[in-house]
């Protein structure tokens, strides 16, 4: 398999309009570690040894709720997909063809998992009662992508100088357009594209999964992005930038200022990333990081079925005292035609 080098960017911006910014967005790499214990090899004890890639992480939340709630529902989301990604071991091996529908399987799980956690923290206080949040992640283990998609929070794949949308809005909108009753043209316009048919949290009752699977080529790019981009720049001019643009970042922060000079109504995040061929390395590494300070940032309770397992994640996290509703995204129970 041809040696392939990645290059990530991202950005997130309250826009001109919001009080605060209540989108989220993640961009890492799983790779293979070992936590030292002891060694009569010259390494310092307790270091983390760390092996080659086995993957990439990226994930956008676009949250919703009064005051602070949507940044909380938010937050959550993409905390609890990063716990049970590092503490599940299916999360430990490389994806294929004929074995990833156990992953799909574990993010439909994991996605229901993190919508009960929100709507269990939702009605444990009054001041985040209905807060909610889109979610759409990426899973790259090369050249497999899985994309696991809620809300109205995007994913593009770029290929060949072509932009292609690989989810759906899960908003009224959306259903309106596709049953023939609204415009695509319109749909960005129309007061129904902000409300929401398909989230997490936000009162509903579940969550449904949305799944899209590719296979990458040298050379393609991914862009995930929050409404707040949609709402002033089209497919089009996003797809004119990522062709001119020189690296990653500098797309996702073009991106941003296009929707700020658009009107910026929205809070806006960007993330990208890009594969290309590189040098073939012939030397296996193993780094040593010195353990810092280290501090829990996310403790969630384990789905019953894990229980007995050596698996540890209770979160908590703070509260807000505000009954102030920002004028978001705003969430409606599913209606009768599919998303």
């Amino acid at each position: 398999m041809n040696p392939i080098k990645i290059q990530t960017g991202g950005l997130t911006d309250r826009g001109l309009v919001r009080q605060e910014n209540q989108d989220q967005y993640f961009i890492g790499e799983l790779a293979r570690s070992i936590r030292l214990h002891s060694t009569s090899l010259p390494i310092a004890p307790q270091a983390n040894l760390l092996g080659g890639s086995l993957g990439h992480l990226f994930m956008v939340a676009d949250g919703m709720g009064g005051h602070r709630a949507g940044q909380e529902a938010s937050g959550l989301a993409v905390q609890y997909f990063l716990a049970a990604i590092l503490n599940r071991l299916q999360w430990n091996s490389l994806i294929s063809t004929t074995d990833d529908h156990l992953l799909v399987d574990d993010l439909r799980e994991m996605l229901n998992e993190a919508h009960s956690e929100i709507r269990r923290q939702s009605e444990a206080s009054e001041a985040l009662t209905g807060m909610g949040t889109t979610f759409t992640m990426a899973y790259v283990v090369w050249p497999r992508m899985i994309v696991v998609h809620a809300g109205d929070t995007r994913c593009y794949h770029y290929q060949k100088g072509v932009l292609r949308l690989l989810t759906s809005d899960h908003t009224v909108a959306n259903q309106m357009m596709r049953s023939g009753r609204l415009k695509s043209n319109a749909a960005e316009r129309s007061p129904w594209s902000n409300v929401l048919v398909n989230a997490l949290g936000a009162g509903a009752e579940g969550v449904q999964a949305e799944i899209a699977m590719i296979n990458l080529e040298p050379e393609d790019a991914i862009l995930l992005c929050s409404d707040g981009l949609n709402k002033h720049v089209d497919d089009l001019t996003i797809e004119r930038v990522l062709v001119e643009a020189d690296t990653v970042h500098e797309a996702c922060e073009r991106l941003v200022k296009l929707a700020k000079d658009g009107g910026g109504t929205d809070n806006v995040t960007v993330i990208g990333a890009q594969w290309r061929l590189c040098a073939p390395d012939p030397m296996m590494r193993v780094s040593a990081a010195m353990p810092s300070e280290q501090k829990v940032v996310a403790e969630l309770a384990s789905p019953h079925r894990f229980m007995e397992s050596t698996m540890d994640y209770h979160t908590q996290f703070s509260t807000i005292d505000s009954d102030d509703k920002s004028r978001d995204t705003d969430p409606l129970p599913p209606m009768s035609e599919g998303l």
